[in-house]
C-alpha cells in the first residue's frame, strides 16, 4: 500500500495488484518473523537454565559478521558490506578500536566528518 492508496482510502479500488502484493509478502515476513522470534525465544526458556548463556554466545558467534577483511575492491565498499552484516556489538567495538588508533588530527577530521562537517 503506498502513501497515495493510504490517505485516500477511495483509490483502493485503483491500487495495483504489484502494490496490494508488495504489502502481503512485507505482512507474510513479518508474521513469519514474530513467529520465528516466538519460537526461539520459548526454546531458550525450555533450556537448562545453566545452558542459557551458552547457547545465546554460540549464537551470537556463529552468526556474527566476523572479522572485516578487504581482498578485493576498494577498502571503503568492503567496509560497508561488513558493517551491512556485522552484529550491533561488532560495529561498536570496531569502531571504537579504529577511533583509538587514530591520530589527533585524524579523530578531529573523523569527528568533524560524523557530526556533519567536512573533515579533513
Amino acid at each position: 500500500m503506498n502513501d497515495q492508496t493510504w490517505n485516500n482510502p477511495g483509490a483502493g479500488a485503483t491500487a495495483s495488484g504489484a502494490d496490494m502484493q508488495s504489502w502481503r509478502d512485507w505482512s507474510d515476513n513479518t508474521v513469519d518473523r514474530v513467529f520465528a522470534a516466538r519460537n526461539f525465544s520459548e526454546a531458550l526458556i525450555d533450556c537448562d537454565p545453566e545452558d542459557r548463556l551458552d547457547l545465546l554466545e554460540y549464537a551470537h558467534e556463529f552468526l556474527r559478521a566476523g572479522m572485516p577483511m578487504v581482498p578485493f575492491g576498494g577498502v571503503m565498499d568492503q567496509a560497508a558490506f561488513w558493517a551491512d552484516i556485522a552484529s550491533r556489538t561488532e560495529l561498536k567495538a570496531y569502531c571504537l578500536a579504529c577511533y583509538t588508533r587514530l591520530s589527533p588530527r585524524d579523530q578531529r577530521a573523523f569527528l568533524a566528518y560524523v557530526q556533519g562537517g567536512k573533515g579533513a
